[in-house]
């Protein structure tokens, strides 16, 4: 289980064990344990729930955030280009955004995290360089949990598991 809440933002990976007794071919009894992975990431209302491309996004955007970070620090007056955003439509008016943003302020980096919803600021955080390398870590734990689906032979002739 890996559990991460800091400044509003959520991080909870469990992964349930399921036991399979059967017996084979040759009539001899054996068992199959398969893992189903529960990945969980809240950005206060915005909420990630197993996508590893929404994952990956946001974990790839915290180490290029890290990159930059360590390159310009020490260069007086250097920026950090970053603007990235995850959206999410729930009808016509209603959306949600979340954004993370490089932000400097005398002369120190940090990154903003906001959530906007219907066009308005709900929640927003700054993290500083040893806050995002700890949500990298929380995220980079849960996203190593995750595991393919186990589908059976029969499952894949029916086509119910089309890539």
């Amino acid at each position: 289980m890996v559990r991460y809440d800091f400044k509003g933002i959520k991080v909870e990976a469990k992964v349930l064990v399921d036991r399979q007794d059967y017996r084979d071919g040759g009539g001899h009894y054996k068992s199959r344990i398969d893992k189903n992975s529960k990945i969980v990431v809240r950005f206060w209302g915005f909420t990630i729930a197993g996508c590893l491309t929404e994952l990956a996004f946001v974990k790839s955007t915290l180490n290029y955030f890290m990159q930059c970070y360590w390159k310009r620090t020490s260069k007086e007056g250097s920026k950090i280009e970053l603007i990235k955003t995850l959206c999410r439509e729930f009808g016509k008016d209603d959306e949600q955004k979340l954004f993370l943003i490089a932000r400097q302020k005398n002369k120190k980096h940090f990154l903003q995290i906001c959530l906007q919803q219907k066009g308005s600021t709900v929640n927003e955080c700054y993290l500083d360089g040893q806050e995002v390398i700890m949500l990298d870590i929380a995220i980079g734990k849960a996203i190593n949990l995750l595991a393919p689906t186990t589908i059976s032979i029969e499952e894949e002739a029916q086509g119910l598991f089309d890539m």
